[in-house]
């Protein structure tokens, strides 16, 4: 932005901009003018005004400078009259403009002092934040003087901090830390990090978290939830909304499933199930009907982030590396901005996955656990609500798995046995289903090979997004793998669960030695608000016959080969055994992956397959061996490379492992 623009915009922004055109301006206008100027760009006019009247401005530019600048001097008594304007020279010089710069610093005695706070009258006119949004809330602040980084005065942009000297010189080098520079740094980090969270829980309650409206900075001159709104307050907000953008680009799945908050521990949701009320009229007290409560409970577990990383030399060259590579990031040229931002990005991609197919497991005592077990997402929280009697599934050997050349008939087939169960009662309007986006590729050959090669998959009714021969619409999950689970839900049932908005961003941070430590808390999990009527048996449940059931689900699993002693996890997280000549003992889950809980669910009782505690296995609480077709066995695999033992079921009963599962509903 030259300087004619600059002038131009201060002059739209006190609504000067007809007085100065028209030669109306008084000393008071041409004060707020070089005041304005000076806030805006944390800039000395006069020193602006020298630089553009260097011979580098064409005579072109200079004239019209030299317009510009004789409308922004007020008048004078003894100013020469307009006949006599026009026999003067009309080429301007470089030192007219000096001379003219000289002017408006003469009717300005203040111009030398530098205002220290931005006004913020223009709040309050829509319009004129309109105008200024462009210029006051620039990402990158009014550019960096010799107080601030970015001029943004606030105490994390100090210049007199370490790391924002080297964010303005990536060359800056210094063999000494002073002492308490890192631990002013721990310090602005933490402080930072907490002010981050506070805004993303502010931004959350009043449903602004859209991160394409937060990365254009359109709510940047909402200051709710700022205690104490100062110049650079603007420009601090205007960053922490990009970099939450930043973050919530990552978030892909609060589109499919909401996000539930103040989920401290347990959450009850009630749901109610009503009798038959009306009848045929008759005399009497002939009373009919009732209702009947049945809860669903949600849980979260806790997890967290601690990292340690070091020391400040270490941190500092990593820094400087970035800024001579990739220096042209934004919110990246802030030291705290770039450990803060790189941290989240990664936190919230796990989470993300861990919202698709995350099972929790307490950690083993002193060790780090896998992301993946810090709390339960979408595919193991359907699972337990089968296991615990709440859905029925629906399991045929033509659905359970698909290949490239199968899926569509798979899906069709799925959902046609879904609609034949339907009861008069029942309706699937308002459901869609979700199926596996890495499989899209496979689902658009199939369409095209079954209903012609030239099909269109654009536009929201095209068999991209809706199931063929049905109005049934799809949603594409991703961080399914090759699983083949496919699912019917009305949206909004399944929900994330959490206790606080953006508690995750909320970093801690110390010194150690010369080791930094950083970490945040916070609390997760899954849960459906109405899945239908519970039942003590597996017996009962399918008695019911989907009545009253709300989501449908297939059995994403594989068949075990007879007489097999070990199972392949490439094939699949869900194993069934099948009918054996022999006697099996299980020995070992070969390719298992960290942090994916293996399920293997009897299948036959012939010869049943069953697992000795020892081996591979030796850390299960005990042998293991079904009894009924529909039993099972959760694994998990610990630091040692053995399986843990998260849940089991025998003879139809369930047990759960409590001390690896304690929050489960019903374990306590």
């Amino acid at each position: 932005m030259d300087l004619r623009e600059r002038l131009r915009t201060v002059l739209q922004f006190l609504k000067l901009s007809d007085k100065a055109k028209n030669n109306q301006l008084t000393s008071e206008d041409v004060e707020a003018i070089v005041n304005r100027y000076q806030k805006e760009f944390q800039a000395n006019l006069r020193d602006d005004m020298d630089a553009d009247s260097k011979p580098r401005l064409s005579q072109e530019d200079m004239n019209e400078m030299k317009s510009l600048l004789a409308g922004i001097v007020a008048p004078k008594e003894n100013v020469d009259t307009p006949e006599d304007k026009s026999t003067k020279q009309t080429e301007a010089t470089a030192e007219d403009l000096l001379s003219l710069t000289r002017s408006v610093v003469k009717q300005n005695g203040q111009l030398q002092e530098l205002v220290k706070q931005m006004s913020d009258q223009a709040a309050e006119d829509a319009a004129t934040a309109v105008v200024t949004t462009a210029t006051i809330m620039r990402i990158n602040g009014p550019g960096t003087t010799k107080s601030h980084l970015f001029g943004i005065e606030v105490p994390m942009f100090d210049m007199n901090k370490r790391w924002n000297k080297i964010a303005e010189n990536p060359d800056y080098s210094s063999t000494k830390i002073d002492e308490g520079e890192e631990k002013a740094f721990y310090q602005e980090v933490s402080a930072y990090s907490k002010s981050l969270a506070r805004r993303y829980e502010y931004l959350n309650k009043n449903h602004l978290l859209d991160p394409v409206k937060l990365a254009s900075g359109e709510f940047s001159t909402d200051l709710g939830g700022v205690d104490d709104a100062k110049v650079g307050d603007q420009y601090v907000i205007r960053r922490q909304d990009a970099l939450i953008a930043r973050v919530l680009k990552k978030r892909e799945l609060s589109q499919f499933f909401p996000v539930r908050y103040g989920v401290q521990d347990h959450d009850l949701v009630f749901n109610t199930f009503f009798d038959e009320v009306s009848q045929g009229w008759q005399e009497g007290e002939v009373w009919k009907g009732g209702m009947k409560l049945e809860n669903e409970i949600g849980h979260v577990d806790d997890a967290m982030i601690k990292m340690k990383f070091g020391p400040m030399k270490k941190l500092e060259r990593m820094y400087i590396g970035y800024l001579n590579k990739e220096g042209s990031d934004p919110i990246k040229w802030s030291l705290i901005e770039y450990c803060i931002v790189n941290t989240l990005e990664t936190a919230q991609v796990e989470q993300n996955k861990r919202r698709i197919r995350g099972i929790y497991a307490k950690p083993e005592t002193g060790i780090p656990s896998h992301f993946l077990n810090a709390s339960t997402g979408i595919v193991y929280t359907l699972i337990r609500y089968f296991h615990e009697n709440k859905i029925l599934l629906h399991d045929d050997p033509s659905y359970r798995s698909y290949t490239k050349e199968t899926m569509v008939d798979a899906v069709k087939e799925f959902v046609a046995d879904i609609i034949k169960r339907c009861t008069e009662d029942m309706d699937l309007d308002q459901h869609v289903i979700y199926l596996n986006s890495l499989h899209q590729s496979w689902w658009k050959e199939g369409c095209r090979a079954k209903y012609g090669k030239d099909l269109d998959f654009t536009g929201p009714g095209s068999y991209l997004n809706v199931v063929p021969d049905t109005s049934l619409t799809i949603k594409w999950l991703p961080y399914l793998g090759q699983s083949c689970l496919m699912f019917l839900d009305i949206p909004g049932n399944l929900q994330f669960l959490e206790y606080i908005p953006g508690e995750m961003m909320a970093f801690k941070a110390k010194d150690d030695m010369e080791m930094v430590k950083c970490w945040s808390t916070w609390k997760e999990g899954t849960a459906a608000a109405f899945l239908g009527r519970r039942f003590k048996t597996r017996e009962e449940l399918i008695a019911n016959q989907y009545e009253w059931q709300q989501i449908f689900m297939n059995k994403p699993s594989v068949d075990v080969a007879a007489d097999a002693i070990t199972i392949d996890a490439k094939e699949g997280f869900w194993h069934v055994t099948v009918e054996n000549t022999k006697e099996t003992v299980i020995t070992d889950i070969t390719n298992a992956k960290a942090g994916v809980g293996y399920l293997i669910e009897c299948g036959s009782t012939t010869n049943v397959s069953t697992i000795a505690k020892s081996g591979k296995f030796a850390d299960i609480t005990s042998d293991y061996t079904p009894t009924k077709v529909g039993d099972y066995i959760l694994v998990l695999l610990n630091s040692k490379g053995n399986f843990r033992e998260l849940e089991r079921c025998v003879g139809g009963v369930r047990t759960v492992n409590a001390d690896l599962q304690p929050n489960l509903p019903g374990v306590r």
